[in-house]
């Protein structure tokens, strides 16, 4: 859908007690992806098992799934309109219903590198000190991680954020949005 690379972005779900998640490998082409191809690690101690590597953002998906016990299921992509806004001095208005309904309200945090723990324990707390009122980070210069009790919904999240995203653009180069949702 335009919304990572073939081997950019990552999915998990968290499974077997909420102790183990399945994630997508590092550097397998998504279209080449087969079920025996997810690493399931261990939430508690890291311990991978599988033939391939763990995505790089590994321990960015154990640390959200430690701090929400509700979420079942990440989603992290690299929406180009969704990317566009956070590091333009736009902001995110909400001006669709159904994006206000199912992604709530983003919270845009700075970049810190790419599978650091410090980008780990960033998102994680933006996730936690907002509740249950957002289901998607935006990491500026980086991507969308969004959440969900299932794949389904995480990935529900992460499109309707870049349908929004592409809605205001194109409101954008029209003098921008007139109207907002109250």
């Amino acid at each position: 859908m335009g919304l990572t690379s073939p081997v950019s972005g990552n999915h998990s779900i968290r499974i077997q007690n909420k102790k183990w998640m399945w994630i997508t490998p590092s550097g397998i082409p998504r279209y080449n992806l087969r079920e025996e191809d997810l690493v399931k690690v261990h939430l508690e101690t890291g311990k991978t098992f599988g033939r391939l590597t763990p995505s790089i953002e590994w321990y960015m998906h154990v640390s959200i799934y430690k701090k929400l016990g509700k979420v079942n299921a990440i989603v992290h992509t690299h929406g180009p309109y969704t990317l566009g806004i956070a590091i333009s001095v736009i902001k995110f208005r909400q001006i669709i219903e159904e994006a206000k309904i199912v992604v709530g309200n983003p919270v845009i945090i700075p970049n810190k590198p790419s599978g650091s723990t410090e980008l780990a324990n960033i998102v994680s707390e933006a996730f936690r000190n907002s509740g249950d009122k957002i289901r998607a980070v935006i990491i500026r210069n980086h991507g969308v991680v969004a959440v969900g009790t299932n794949i389904h919904q995480a990935r529900a999240v992460v499109e309707a954020l870049e349908e929004w995203a592409k809605i205001l653009t194109i409101s954008k180069i029209f003098g921008g949005p007139k109207y907002k949702i109250d």
